[in-house]
C-alpha cells in the first residue's frame, strides 16, 4: 500500500502507509489498520451519523466497515483502524475506532470527491477531470465560482448552491482531518462535528477550548486538540479551560463551589495529564484574572477560607436564598387549618396536623419522615382542606417517575417540575419571574431530596402571589444528583417552618422493610423477627462468602425463584440494584448475565449496545419526547427501515421513538440505587459487596432499601453490611445555601 495524507497546521504531510496488525496469540486479525475504498452505504441512522459501510481494500478484499461513518460517500478513499468484531447475525465486521483522510490522488478518488457536490454528479466530476487532470482539486480549491461554472448544464440557478456544497464539503473534510490527526476516536470527532455544526474550522483552531461548550466534551479531548495546533502549555486559554472545567465537573459531584486549594490542585491535575503541567503560581494568577473578568467569584465561607464559584453558579445560589427567604417570611395568603379534625376517613396524628398546620400558615414550608411515617397522608389531608374552601392545589415532583407515584398515591393530577414551569428547549423556562405560575393557592412538591439547586432555583422564582409551598421529602435519602442540597440545608438554616414526623403507624411497622429502613438509618443491624410477632416478612438479609456466590444467589433469585414464587414479572416488576459498575455484582456484569438469561435472542440494534427485548433507562432528560432521566421501558420492536423503536414505559404507556433518540439510552437489567431514586418496584433485590466500601454508606443503602413495595431481597458478603452502617453520606457538598438563608433572614429580623 502507499502512504497517506495527514492534516498538520492547515497543510498536508505524508505518514507511514497503515498495516495489518495480529493479536500475537492465536493469529486472528483483532486489531485492524487498512486502506480501503467506499463501495456503498448499506445503512444509515436517520441522524446520518452511524452508518454500515461495504468497502474493498486495494487487494479487492471486501470489508464492512461499521462505526460514526454516516458521512462517507460512494468512492471515497480512507484509512481505518479498528477492531475486528464477529456479529452473530451480520458475520465479521470492523468496528472502526479511527479513520484518516487522505487527499483524492487517483483519478477515480478526485471524481469521486466532485461527485459528491450538489448538482455536479459523476458526468460533471469526469469533465472537469479531462480538464485539469491531477490539478482538479486545486483548480477547484482556489477559483470555485468560475472552474465549477465550467460544467456544461450546471446553469446560473444551480451554481450558487453548487459553490456552497463544495465549500461546505471542504469545511467539513477539514474538519474531519484535523480531528483525526489529533488522534480522536472516530464517535468523538463525530459528536464533535455534530455538536461543532457549521461553525468555521478557522474558529476551532484559534480556540479548541471552545469546545469545552458543548456537551459530552472533556478537557483532556479539547486539550490534546489544543496542543495539536501548538498552543503552549501556559497559555491563558488553557489554564482557564482547565479552572472552570474542574468547577463544572465539581458539579458533577454535587458541589456549587471548590476551596480554593483544591480547585487550583484539581486544575494542576488537569494541566499535567499529558506532561505539560504549568506551576500553581500561574494557575492561582489566572483564578484572579477570571474573577476580575467576571467568570469566577470568591468569597469566604464560614471557616474563613476562599470559596470560589462560577459566577452563573454563585448567581443561582443567592436568588434562591433571597427566593427562599422572601417565601418563608411572607404573609400567609390561606385562612389557618383549624384546630385537628378528621379530614375525610383520616385522622391525623398531633405531628402530622402540625405539618397541616405550618403549610396553611406559612408561604413556605417544609415536611419530612421515613417510611410509615404518614406523609402522603398529610399531603392528601392537605389537598383535601384547601379544596373545601374552593383553594386550587397543583402537585409536582423533581422526576418523572416520582411524579407518577404521587398521582397513584394521592389520586391527584402531578406532573414533573419541568412540564409544571414549561420547559423550553434553549434551557429556559416559560415560568419565571416575569410569567410566574397563576391561580395556586398550594403547590406541594414531593420528593424535594432530589431538587437541585438549579432547578429549586427555577421553582422558586416562578411562585405566584399569594402561593404556599409545601416541600415533602425524605432528608435521610441520597442528595440530587444534580449540585446542592437543597432539601437539607433549608433544614440546615432553621428560617423555614419544618415539622419531622416520627411515628411509625402500627400497620407500616409490621413490615420488615420500614423496620429494616428505620435501623438502617439508624446505623444498627436489620433486626430478625421473632416467632411470637405478627409481621409482614418483606424483607430478607441473605449473607453469601463472595461476590460469585452473591452474583449466582440474585441471579437465580430475580430469573427463576421470585417469578415462581410470587409471579413477578422479572423485566417489569423487579428492581436490581448495586452501588456501582464494576466486579461481578456490578452493573455492568449483572446486566450482561441478565441479559444473556432474560432476553438471549434479542436483536441487537444497528447503533448503540441495545437489543429489542431488553430493559432500558434514559440517562438524560429528553424533553422533546417527554423522557426524564431515569425513566426505565422496555424496548419491544424495532423498525430498521423505518429507523423507530417502540418503547413500553412505566405505566404502560407506548412511544414511538426515531433511533437517534436511543442514544441516550442504557441497559437497564440492574441499575445503580443513585439512578433508582423517586422509583419504586414491587421487589427490589439490592446487592452489595465488602470490595464496595468506597461507595457505601447508610443513606445509600436506606434510598435501596425503601425502593421496595412488597419485598426487599438485601444479598452482602460477611461484612458489607457493617460497612455501610458505619458512616453516613461521606462526601461533604461544597454549598453555601443554609449559610446564605440564615444570614438573610437574621438581617431581616435584626431590629433598626
Amino acid at each position: 500500500m502507499g502512504g497517506g495524507w495527514e492534516f498538520k497546521g492547515r497543510r498536508f504531510r505524508r505518514y507511514p502507509p497503515l498495516k495489518m496488525e495480529s493479536d500475537g496469540e492465536n493469529g486472528t486479525a483483532a486489531a485492524v489498520k487498512l486502506r480501503v475504498e467506499v463501495e456503498r452505504l448499506i445503512y444509515t441512522s436517520p441522524d446520518g451519523e452511524f452508518a454500515v459501510v461495504e468497502c474493498y481494500d486495494d487487494q479487492g478484499r471486501d470489508h464492512v466497515l461499521v462505526g460514526a461513518l454516516g458521512y462517507l460517500h460512494s468512492g471515497e478513499q480512507i484509512e481505518v483502524e479498528g477492531e475486528l468484531a464477529d456479529h452473530p447475525r451480520y458475520g465479521l465486521q470492523i468496528k472502526v475506532r479511527r479513520v484518516f483522510h487522505p487527499r483524492p490522488a487517483s483519478k477515480e478518488g478526485v471524481i469521486a470527491a466532485l461527485a459528491a457536490v450538489r448538482h455536479i454528479g459523476p458526468q460533471g466530476a469526469a469533465f472537469l477531470y479531462s480538464r485539469y487532470g491531477e490539478r482538479t482539486l486545486d483548480a477547484v480549491e482556489a477559483d470555485p465560482q468560475r472552474v465549477l461554472g465550467e460544467i456544461p448544464g450546471l446553469g446560473r440557478r444551480r451554481l450558487p448552491e453548487a459553490v456552497a456544497s463544495w465549500q461546505e464539503q471542504r469545511e467539513e473534510r477539514e474538519l474531519r482531518v484535523f480531528l483525526a490527526q489529533a488522534d480522536l476516536d472516530a464517535a468523538t470527532a463525530a459528536r464533535i462535528r455534530r455538536a461543532w455544526g457549521k461553525r468555521p474550522l478557522g474558529e476551532l483552531l484559534a480556540n479548541p477550548y471552545a469546545l469545552l461548550e458543548l456537551p459530552g466534551v472533556g478537557f483532556l479531548t479539547a486539550d490534546r486538540l489544543g496542543r495539536a495546533v501548538g498552543i503552549p502549555a501556559s497559555d491563558p486559554r488553557r489554564l482557564a479551560a482547565a479552572i472552570l472545567y474542574a468547577l463544572s465537573q465539581a458539579e458533577l459531584d454535587g458541589h456549587c463551589y471548590l476551596p480554593r486549594p483544591r480547585l487550583e490542585r484539581d486544575a494542576c491535575s488537569l494541566l499535567e495529564k499529558d506532561g505539560a503541567g504549568v506551576g500553581g503560581q500561574l494557575v492561582g494568577e489566572t483564578v484572579e484574572k477570571l474573577v476580575g473578568e467576571g467568570r469566577l467569584v470568591v468569597e469566604q465561607d464560614g471557616n474563613g477560607e476562599d470559596a470560589v464559584y462560577e459566577a452563573g453558579m454563585y448567581r443561582t445560589e443567592v436568588a434562591l436564598a433571597e427566593a427562599v427567604v422572601s417565601l418563608a417570611t411572607a404573609t400567609p395568603c390561606l385562612e389557618g387549618a383549624g384546630p385537628p379534625r378528621p379530614v375525610g376517613d383520616f385522622t391525623a396524628s398531633e405531628e402530622q396536623w402540625e405539618a397541616i398546620q405550618r403549610a396553611f400558615d406559612h408561604r413556605l414550608s417544609l415536611l419530612t419522615g421515613g417510611p410509615g411515617t404518614g406523609k402522603t397522608a398529610c399531603m392528601l389531608a392537605a389537598v383535601a382542606l384547601v379544596k373545601e374552601r374552593g383553594g386550587r392545589v397543583r402537585l409536582c415532583a423533581p422526576t418523572g417517575k416520582a411524579a407518577r407515584r404521587l398521582a397513584t398515591a394521592t389520586g391527584e393530577e402531578a406532573t414533573t417540575v419541568h412540564r409544571l414551569l414549561g420547559w423550553q428547549p434553549t434551557w429556559t423556562f416559560e415560568r419565571n419571574e416575569n410569567n410566574p405560575l397563576k391561580g395556586i393557592d398550594l403547590l406541594i412538591v414531593d420528593e424535594a431530596s432530589m431538587l437541585s439547586l438549579r432547578l429549586a432555583k427555577a421553582l422558586f422564582a416562578a411562585v405566584g402571589e399569594g402561593c404556599h409551598v409545601l416541600l415533602v421529602g425524605d432528608s435521610d435519602q441520597l442528595p440530587a444528583v444534580g449540585p446542592g442540597r437543597v432539601l437539607e440545608d433549608l433544614i440546615a438554616s432553621g428560617v423555614v417552618p419544618l415539622t419531622r414526623l416520627t411515628k411509625v403507624f402500627r400497620q407500616a411497622s409490621r413490615s420488615l422493610i420500614v423496620r429494616a429502613a428505620h435501623a438502617i438509618n439508624a446505623g444498627k443491624l436489620p433486626r430478625q423477627p421473632t416467632a411470637d410477632e405478627e409481621l409482614v416478612k418483606d424483607f430478607f438479609f441473605i449473607k453469601r462468602p463472595d461476590e460469585l456466590s452473591l452474583q449466582e444467589e440474585l441471579l437465580g433469585l430475580v430469573c427463576q425463584r421470585l417469578p415462581a414464587s410470587m409471579g413477578l414479572d422479572p423485566l417489569r416488576e423487579i428492581l436490581v440494584l448495586s452501588p456501582w459498575h464494576r466486579g461481578e455484582i456490578g452493573i455492568d456484569r449483572l446486566n450482561e448475565l441478565l441479559r444473556s438469561l432474560l432476553n438471549p435472542h434479542g436483536e441487537p440494534l444497528p447503533i448503540g449496545q441495545l437489543h429489542v427485548g431488553d430493559r432500558v433507562i434514559q440517562t438524560r432528560n429528553d424533553y422533546e419526547h417527554d423522557l426524564m432521566n431515569g425513566e426505565t421501558a422496555i424496548l419491544q420492536a424495532f423498525d430498521r427501515e423505518q429507523g423507530e423503536a417502540v418503547l413500553e414505559l412505566e405505566g404502560g404507556r407506548r412511544l414511538t421513538l426515531p433511533e437517534q433518540a436511543l442514544t441516550t439510552f442504557e441497559p437497564a437489567y440492574a441499575i445503580s440505587i443513585h439512578k433508582a431514586q423517586g422509583s419504586q418496584a414491587p421487589a427490589v433485590v439490592v446487592a452489595i459487596s465488602r470490595s464496595q466500601r468506597i461507595m457505601l454508606n447508610r443513606n445509600l443503602l436506606y434510598t435501596a432499601v425503601t425502593r421496595a413495595e412488597r419485598l426487599c431481597l438485601l444479598l452482602a458478603e460477611p461484612g458489607g453490611l457493617e460497612v455501610a452502617l458505619r458512616r453516613r453520606e461521606s462526601r461533604r457538598r461544597f454549598a453555601r445555601l443554609a449559610e446564605r438563608v440564615t444570614a438573610l433572614a437574621g438581617r431581616l429580623h435584626r431590629p433598626a
